[in-house]
């Protein structure tokens, strides 16, 4: 009976002391900064929270700590934060900022994730803590792109990519490169500046280049819509079985040309000759006239 006399004795103190330390010490917490907004699953997000009613002496320091939610993890699993007492008294500072930087889970849908927070006076567990919840909003912004090859023309060394943005967002300043490899020659620019491309829309982009049968690899930097710099590499397969009618159109090209060409200089001889001859049958008739 004594024990557990003396249990409820201390139980009781410790939460008229709670309720005495929190009368006196009135922390709020806020959410005051996300970068980047929205936050991409895959990587990183740094939050910025703010604590404020520190400065009260009666408060002792300040605890925090955060739980990530199912959207994200705390990259060394340390959610916890203290402040120590006196510590904002000294420097005259009315908020606690605390910063965390939180790994954004790959599978994590498009909206706000929620995450927890709990504080409390002092620089530990006191019995009690306030709770809060926070949205972070998440928003998929990697783009992703079918390639094709549309075109080759053996004559101009002429190869012809399609680029579909088959992404829900829109990229900005889209360009495609094509690193050193054994399967394309490129004879002149390896990077060609696309532009921009909108969710579900393409382009075309050509390049003089030698292409053997295989697989050809592209590098596709964009810019998304928070404008960050992203890379994506893609792959598409080359085979001049797709092309062989169009090389025998395109060897038989010069000859209409050339018959053209001459048919056309033909009839420019043959408007000539017309007009001199015409000419002179005037001046023949005047002079019998005189």
């Amino acid at each position: 009976m004594k024990k557990r006399g003396m249990f409820l004795f201390v139980l009781l103190s410790a939460i008229f002391f709670s309720s005495m330390v929190s009368a006196a010490c009135m922390l709020d917490v806020s959410l005051v900064n996300q970068d980047p907004y929205p936050a991409v699953q895959g990587e990183s997000v740094k939050l910025l929270f703010q604590m404020s009613g520190v400065q009260n002496p009666e408060c002792n320091g300040a605890y925090f700590r955060l739980e990530p939610g199912y959207a994200f993890s705390l990259p060394q699993n340390d959610g916890i934060r203290t402040l120590s007492g006196g510590t904002f008294a000294q420097n005259y500072k009315n908020e606690w900022v605390i910063p965390f930087t939180l790994n954004v889970n790959k599978d994590a849908i498009d909206g706000d994730a929620q995450i927890d927070v709990y504080y409390s006076p002092g620089t530990g567990p006191i019995g009690y803590y306030i709770s809060k919840k926070f949205n972070v909003t998440l928003r998929d912004l990697k783009a992703d792109f079918e390639i094709r090859v549309q075109n080759y023309v053996s004559l101009t060394n002429a190869i012809t990519f399609q680029v579909l943005n088959i992404a829900r967002v829109d990229v900005r300043a889209l360009t495609i490169n094509i690193p050193n490899q054994e399967t394309i020659s490129v004879k002149g620019s390896r990077t060609n500046i696309v532009g921009d491309l909108d969710s579900q829309d393409y382009t075309t982009t050509s390049f003089e280049a030698i292409p053997k049968e295989g697989d050809i690899i592209l590098d596709i930097t964009y810019t998304d819509e928070v404008g960050i710099r992203r890379e994506i590499q893609k792959s598409v397969v080359y085979d001049p079985k797709d092309f062989q009618d169009r090389i025998a159109d395109q060897k038989s090209s010069p000859i209409m040309t050339w018959v053209i060409v001459l048919l056309v200089i033909g009839l420019i001889v043959y408007w000539i000759y017309a007009r001199k001859k015409k000419k002179k049958m005037i001046e023949e008739r005047r002079k019998r006239m005189r």
